[in-house]
């Protein structure tokens, strides 16, 4: 009887819940738009950039967490106490984090919602820190997703978070065909709050049946000596993938900042499926690596990337033929008059993302991040500054122009390069 690899049963369940959360985040802009208006549906578009951002409350512990599991697991090793230090240090983290950005909501949401001040009548401080609390809560809740991937069973979380934004989507259903005005803080909370609370809900569950001994000193100061490089990666990380939401708002006016956020909605979903593959072929590599089984390391790698990249451009032609049909679905006020450069540009944008995120899962599942702390620096100043000054003359296009340039210029050659090296050194060993 034929047996389907374990990552491939991940990675199709994991499609599926990517294609229903995009499904649920593009069916909502229709109804969003029509509940909160063009201009604080900008606004919506905006804090939704929060939630990457505060993916790093965690502090790097579940990706520190998910490398120990899947080398325990390597060596039949008993890893459960791990687990317990790493969702102990996580409460920490979580109340140190949404502590944080209480003190520096004023601040930063005068800057970054500068252009919507009126709209808001003042009340920037509320509306960011109620955000950041949500999405705060989404990302401590995800650590439970990595564990489940490392334990090779990530499919019982792609069914978790997939039905955990169908429940915030029939809560914006609900809000709509009940005729119920909503604010922009009210939208989010529904729409997201069921996704932090499943979640956590199943971290509550394994913390609760994990063994009653307390973790030697030993746990906790292992967990945190990896945290440190994965947290540093994933915030200069962010800072590149994210920068963009900082410059549309504001460079573009209500009407661009919806348009990029409703395309980039729809090529999130296209991408999602490759990041799927990613997200459940993590461990299986570390694990490959580990027994030194390089031959299939190398096929892994090499399929997953030339695969990728064809179902990007496969997938971007067809988007650009049925544009007016998918925005006209979406809503009939989205304005489908967009440029083939553009589709271009999301092309190779996301081709070359394919060739870069293959190569840093890749070095994570290595714990080899020391690289990545040189050229992400590099990649965020290059982003930030290209993105800020096209976008003030190429709106759009200038956003991805820059985009692309950052990740050509730094990563696209210093990850492989990195990569290939560390491999050739283990090979000899």
């Amino acid at each position: 009887m034929l047996k389907i690899p374990t990552h491939l049963i991940t990675a199709g369940s994991s499609w599926l819940s990517k294609i229903i959360i995009a499904g649920v985040q593009l069916l909502s802009v229709k109804y969003l738009l029509e509940m909160l208006g063009e201009n604080n549906y900008a606004i919506f578009s905006l804090l939704t950039g929060l939630m990457i951002w505060c993916s790093i409350i965690d502090l790097g512990i579940g990706n520190s967490l998910q490398n120990f599991i899947s080398e325990l697991r390597a060596k039949n090793q008993d890893y459960s106490l791990y687990i317990k230090a790493a969702l102990q240090l996580l409460l920490l983290a979580s109340i140190s984090f949404i502590g944080v950005l209480f003190v520096l909501s004023k601040l930063i949401s005068e800057f970054y919602l500068s252009s919507f001040h009126e709209s808001l009548h003042g009340h920037e401080a509320f509306v960011f820190f109620s955000t950041v609390v949500v999405f705060g809560l989404v990302g401590a809740g995800t650590v439970g997703y990595k564990i489940l991937f490392a334990e090779l069973v990530g499919w019982k979380a792609n069914v978790i978070n997939g039905i955990s934004y169908l429940v915030g989507l029939i809560c914006i259903l609900t809000f709509y065909f009940l005729q119920i005005k909503i604010s922009i803080v009210t939208a989010l909370i529904a729409l997201y709050a069921p996704v932090a609370f499943l979640s956590l809900i199943y971290l509550c569950y394994r913390y609760y049946h994990l063994p009653e001994l307390k973790p030697k000193k030993e746990y906790y100061k292992d967990i945190l000596k990896r945290t440190y490089g994965f947290f540093i990666f994933t915030l200069l990380s962010i800072l590149v993938l994210q920068a963009d939401y900082i410059v549309i708002s504001q460079k573009l006016s209500s009407a661009e900042i919806v348009k990029y956020t409703v395309t980039m909605k729809i090529f999130g979903l296209i991408f999602f499926i490759y990041t799927a593959v990613l997200q459940a072929l993590w461990p299986i590599c570390a694990e490959y690596r580990i027994r030194k089984e390089w031959s299939k390391l190398r096929k892994t790698v090499a399929v997953n990337i030339i695969g990728g990249v064809f179902f990007i451009f496969v997938s971007t032609f067809a988007f650009y033929l049925f544009k007016s049909t998918v925005y006209g679905i979406l809503s009939p006020a989205l304005d489908a008059n967009i440029s083939i450069y553009i589709f271009i540009l999301l092309a190779v944008y996301f081709s070359v993302r394919v060739w870069c995120d293959t190569f840093a899962m890749l070095l994570q599942s290595m714990n080899a991040l020391k690289v990545l702390w040189f050229l992400v620096p590099c990649q965020a100043i290059i982003s930030g500054w290209a993105q800020w000054v096209l976008a003030g003359k190429y709106g759009i296009l200038g956003v991805l122009i820059g985009l692309t340039l950052s990740f050509l210029l730094t990563v696209f050659w210093g990850l492989p390069v990195t990569y290939f090296n560390m491999v050739k050194k283990e090979v000899h060993q």
